[in-house]
C-alpha cells in the first residue's frame, strides 16, 4: 500500500510536488505554533543563520531521490517518500520556532512569525531590528551564529544549499540519460511507468518516444512500432530472400526478448510482444508472439 502511494506521489508534476512540499512545511509550522511555549528571543544574525541551515537540511535530504530507480526495483520507494515528507514537516516545525523567537525579539510578540512563510514578506521579519538591545530572554547562541560571523555562516549555508540543489539536478539528468541507455535502468524505469501509469498507457508512451525506421543490421530494418491494447508490435523489413522463419530462429528471438530487461515489466504485467517480419514489398515472412507464460514470468 505504501509503495503504491509513493508511486502516485512521485508521479505528480513539479508544481504539484512543490505545492505538497509547501503544505507539509505549513503543517509542521502549525504543530510548532500549537506546542511552542518558549519565550526565547532571537536576533537577526542567528535567525538568518538558522534559516539557512534549515534550507540546507531540506536540500540535502533530497539527495535520497537519486536512489529512486533502485528503490522502485527494490520496493522501498515509500522510504524515500516518508523521509522527504518528514523533512518538510520538521523544517516547517523548526522554522516556525525560530520565526516566533525572531518575532518576539523584533515586536515583543510572536504573531509576526507568519511572515517567515510568505515570500518577500519574510525579509521584513529578517531585517527588523531587535526591540530591546539587551533582553533576559535572548536565546543563547554560539559565536559562529552571532553578529557578522552569523551573517557569513548564513550565506555559507545558502551557497551550500544552492550547490546541493545544482548537484541533485545534474545527477538527476545523468540518471535519466542512463535510464535510456542501460537495460537495468530501463527496466526499473519501465517498471515504475507500468505501476504508476498502467500497462496500456506505458505502451503508448513507448511508441510515442520511438523513432523509426531503425537499422538493426545490413539486412534488417525496424520499420515501425505500434501498440494495440496491451500488445506491442514491432515490424521488421528483411531485405534478403527469406520465405519463412525457422523454429530455431523463432526460439532465438523468443529467448532474446525474454532476457531483455526492459521487456520484463511489460510481460509480467500481462502485455504481449509480437515481432513481425516482412519483405520489402510488404509481403509477410512470419511472426513471433512472446507472452508472460512463454518466458516463464
Amino acid at each position: 500500500m505504501l509503495e503504491d502511494i509513493a508511486l502516485r506521489y512521485v508521479n505528480q508534476s513539479e508544481d504539484e510536488l512543490r505545492a505538497i512540499g509547501y503544505g507539509l512545511v505549513i503543517l509542521g509550522a502549525i504543530i510548532a505554533g500549537v506546542v511552542n511555549k518558549s519565550k526565547d528571543e532571537l536576533a537577526r544574525a542567528p535567525y538568518f543563520a538558522y534559516s539557512a541551515l534549515i534550507l540546507f537540511f531540506v536540500s540535502a535530504v533530497q539527495i535520497g531521490w537519486l536512489q529512486s530507480l533502485p528503490a522502485m526495483s527494490g520496493g522501498y520507494l515509500w522510504v524515500l517518500m516518508v523521509v522527504s515528507i518528514a523533512a518538510s514537516i520538521i523544517s516547517g516545525f523548526f522554522l516556525c520556532k525560530i520565526a516566533i523567537a525572531r518575532s518576539l525579539d523584533a515586536y515583543g510578540h510572536g504573531r509576526m512569525a507568519a511572515l517567515a512563510f510568505i515570500p518577500l514578506a519574510n525579509l521584513w521579519l529578517l531585517s527588523r531590528p531587535s526591540k530591546n538591545a539587551v533582553s533576559a530572554n535572548r536565546a543563547p547562541t554560539i559565536p559562529l551564529l552571532t553578529g557578522g560571523l552569523g551573517v557569513l555562516s548564513g550565506f555559507a549555508m545558502l551557497i551550500a544549499a544552492v550547490a546541493v540543489t545544482a548537484y541533485i539536478e545534474q545527477e538527476a539528468n545523468r540518471m535519466a540519460e542512463r535510464a535510456q541507455a542501460e537495460p537495468a535502468s530501463q527496466q526499473a524505469s519501465i517498471d515504475f511507468m507500468v505501476r504508476s501509469q498502467g500497462l496500456e498507457k506505458t505502451l503508448r508512451l513507448i511508441v510515442t518516444d520511438a523513432h523509426t525506421p531503425i537499422t538493426v543490421d545490413e539486412v534488417t530494418t525496424l520499420a515501425r512500432i505500434e501498440v494495440d491494447g496491451t500488445q506491442l508490435r514491432r515490424t521488421y523489413v528483411i531485405s534478403r530472400p527469406l520465405k519463412t522463419i525457422s523454429d530455431e530462429l523463432k526460439a532465438s528471438i523468443t529467448n532474446e526478448i525474454c532476457a531483455h530487461g526492459p521487456f520484463i515489466p511489460l510481460l509480467r504485467a500481462g502485455g504481449t510482444i509480437r515481432e513481425v517480419y516482412i519483405k520489402p514489398d510488404d509481403s509477410p515472412i512470419g511472426a513471433v508472439l512472446v507472452t508472460r507464460n512463454v518466458c516463464g514470468l
